[in-house]
């Protein structure tokens, strides 16, 4: 006699969404440690502008301006970038909440499951053992 989890479908299902959960979590993440190069990059660009800029005595006045600008740009654009990385930071951590939820939900059934098969075994077991007795029992009495 083999063991059937009669919720199978169940913890299929469960481990299928845990699955899923990862999955978004491991995207969302990694759309969140590009934004942090994006942000890091822009940073090294406004650094390279503001050296630019120190020179100021080797530059004309349209050069300084435009140098401005283009520090003015690379602010608009970080500061655009760090909002965004607000927002997935937050999406980061409801995904990994989700995460959470589905690995302790797959894993209650997991031990459901286990905990089934162990009570399967030993019934079989008092099965086994109980004809066993009664095959020594019949043993005894055709000796007797």
């Amino acid at each position: 006699m083999k063991f059937q989890f009669s919720f199978q479908k169940v913890l299929d299902f469960k481990e299928k969404e845990k699955d899923l959960a990862q999955e978004e979590f491991g995207t969302i993440k990694l759309q969140q440690l590009e934004l942090q190069e994006q942000i890091e990059e822009l940073e090294s660009v406004k650094d390279k502008f503001f050296n630019q800029y120190d020179e100021v005595d080797r530059k004309s006045i349209w050069e300084i301006l435009q140098l401005q600008q283009e520090i003015d740009h690379v602010s608009v654009q970080k500061k655009r970038l760090e909002n965004q990385s607000k927002k997935i930071f937050q999406e980061v951590e409801q995904k990994h909440q989700v995460l959470i939820e589905k690995t302790q939900e797959a894993k209650m059934w997991k031990q459901w499951k286990v905990k089934s098969k162990d009570s399967f075994q030993k019934q079989l077991e008092r099965k086994e053992q109980g004809m066993l007795d009664e095959m020594a029992v019949l043993r005894y009495s055709r000796r007797i």
